[in-house]
């Protein structure tokens, strides 16, 4: 009887410790529609069961079940801290191992893929992220400044060009000197490179995302 009881505490245990365990999902870019050779461009890597966003108009939820993973992508403004609830205005399924085009996997307004890209999708327990890449990795709503609680992570392959939604300019991101994480961007004034190095920053009213003093973010090379 004791025995029987034990084996039910560490069963009990092991679901709860699973369920607890914090996983991502994955899409890791190539130029190609076998997703095969090297991979490059713009990839992402986002915590499953999260409400988290890149940009101040769109939040997503993402979630995984019976080998698939969904999300459900919410329109917002200038929102405060991340929302997902009330109606969707888009939701997607993939099967986790598939390889499948960007069609609405773009999701950083301020940063859309130049070119046309296909992902591998996966989960893992850490955050999956391309070698010798520019990076950006968020922290919503923690209480400190901890990389071992990021929620999301979008990471540019060097020297990958994307273009902003709202003006249609292009950037590229670039990994330098020292790995020295940098961007070259084009405006009505020109062109020229910007050092955007940061660590644990907190988001604040300048920032291209939200505005939480429980919000944090990165950017460097690895």
């Amino acid at each position: 009887m004791k025995f029987l009881i034990t084996l039910l505490v560490v069963f009990i245990f092991n679901i709860l410790f699973v369920k607890s365990q914090v996983q991502y999902v994955n899409f890791q870019p190539f130029l190609n529609g076998k997703c095969s050779g090297n991979s490059q461009g713009i990839g992402y890597s986002i915590q499953l069961d999260t409400c988290t966003t890149y940009d101040r108009n769109n939040t997503y939820m993402f979630t995984s079940s019976s080998n698939q993973v969904k999300w459900a992508q919410y329109s917002v403004e200038n929102v405060i801290e991340p929302v997902c609830s009330g109606s969707a205005t888009t939701t997607q399924t993939v099967k986790v191992g598939n390889c499948i085009k960007n069609t609405k996997i773009a999701f950083d307004e301020s940063s859309l893929p130049a070119v046309q890209y296909f992902y591998k999708v996966s989960i893992s327990n850490q955050p999956l992220i391309n070698s010798n890449s520019y990076i950006k990795s968020f922290m919503y709503n923690v209480e400190t400044c901890n990389e071992n609680e990021v929620t999301n992570i979008q990471y540019f392959s060097n020297a990958t060009k994307a273009v902003e939604k709202s003006t249609s300019r292009p950037s590229s991101y670039y990994c330098g000197a020292s790995n020295q994480p940098y961007t070259y961007y084009c405006s009505i004034w020109g062109c020229g490179p910007s050092y955007t190095s940061a660590n644990c920053q907190q988001i604040n009213s300048t920032s291209p995302t939200l505005i939480n003093q429980n919000n944090y973010y990165s950017v460097f090379c690895n």
